[in-house]
């Protein structure tokens, strides 16, 4: 049951995003967690990317491997396949 996993490390990463980048509950400013993004990992992310990965406008499609490289490396990982193995065990599986 891979879908359920993904799914739930996803939403595990993007919290971790949140944290991160030190927004509350009540805030959330997509331009300024695109530079935080950018300034700490030097790679970039479309406004509009950020937008759908955090339920601003809604998602036809999972996100990219680039993106999800790209928020784990945020989150201090080396990439997305190190943050899911690191974080997958930890999840509910139903």
């Amino acid at each position: 049951m891979i879908k359920p996993c993904f799914d739930a490390c996803l939403e595990k990463l993007k919290g971790r995003v949140l944290y991160n980048a030190q927004f509350d509950g009540g805030f959330f400013d997509a331009e300024i967690l695109k530079d935080l993004i950018l300034k700490k990992t030097g790679r970039e992310i479309n406004l509009n990317t950020i937008d759908r990965e955090f339920g601003i406008v809604p998602a036809k499609f999972k996100p990219s491997t680039y993106t999800l490289d790209t928020l784990s490396i945020f989150c201090g990982y080396a990439n997305w396949g190190d943050f899911y193995m690191v974080n997958k065990e930890s999840l509910p599986t139903s």
